[in-house]
């Protein structure tokens, strides 16, 4: 393949980019010498062998076993590339140099949707069925931008507003759908043919196929939206609840949410 080829419009490049974004490092050094490294669990090793034959550089696949806090002899797969041309797609695509994961945007450029959010969540997602046997699909960033970003995806593709905020422990944002719209959002990005880690299009798999129990109701959450949200904070309880059609406890908790919101909002 040529270098002129290399383009976040082609599907497997966005995923690309957004496998390294979620998973990889880019190290610059001094003297134009620097690298780029993805380091996954022997499990997913065929992905790396995928990313050698996609690019028109050399690369180098090893392997090492390390103690961790699981494991004694963990055997983990490394994928590197040293040239410089390769990085420097990275960088004008956004990518940021050393850690990166609150830094991380979307692309600067044009780039194939779905395919780069696929990579992402390979990286730092996860999907299948809960204990309770039913599906979900979620994705965990410390990046605002890739929240909201995400955020407006979830919305284009199931037409429903969701809401995150950054979890007090970690400082992350945990952004995460169930059931049906698990399904539908996971039949967009796990398409038919898609690059993906193999484990994670078995758990595609296992989602797509799920079935609503006989027993299990159907709850319309009806969410808010944010001429609702100006107009409670303008008036009194009694007055939201007959205009908006809200109960009395519904008013009082989106209050309550959107006062701990802005108190989050003053403290980042």
């Amino acid at each position: 393949m040529e270098t002129t080829n290399i383009s976040l419009e082609l599907p497997a490049y966005a995923y690309l980019f957004g496998f390294i974004q979620s998973d990889g490092h880019l190290y610059n050094n001094t003297r134009n010498r620097g690298r780029v490294s993805i380091e996954v669990s022997k499990i997913d090793e065929e992905i790396l062998w995928v990313f050698k034959n996609l690019i028109p550089f050399n690369s180098s696949i090893t392997e090492r076993v390390r103690n961790t806090n699981f494991s004694s002899q963990h055997t983990s797969v490394i994928w590197r590339v040293y040239d410089k041309r390769f990085r420097d797609y990275l960088e004008s695509w956004g990518l940021p140099n050393g850690s990166k994961s609150k830094l991380i945007q979307l692309p600067s450029c044009r780039f194939s949707k779905v395919d780069y959010f696929r990579g992402l969540i390979d990286g730092d997602g996860s999907l299948g069925m809960t204990s309770k046997k039913f599906p979900f699909l979620s994705l965990v960033t410390c990046s605002s931008h890739i929240a909201v970003e995400y955020l407006e995806l979830i919305k284009h593709i199931t037409g429903k507003t969701k809401t995150s905020n950054k979890n007090t422990r970690d400082r992350v944002y945990n952004i995460v759908v169930y059931k049906e719209d698990a399904q539908l959002l996971t039949s967009h990005l796990y398409y038919n043919g898609c690059l993906a880690l193999p484990r994670k299009l078995i758990k595609a798999s296992e989602v797509l196929s799920w079935n609503r129990p006989p027993d299990m109701k159907r709850v319309n959450k009806k969410f808010w939206t944010p001429e609702e949200d100006r107009f409670i904070t303008t008036h009194s309880i009694e007055h939201s609840m007959k205009v908006l059609g809200r109960s009395q406890s519904s008013v009082e908790l989106r209050l309550w949410r959107l006062k701990k919101l802005s108190k989050q909002l003053v403290t980042n």
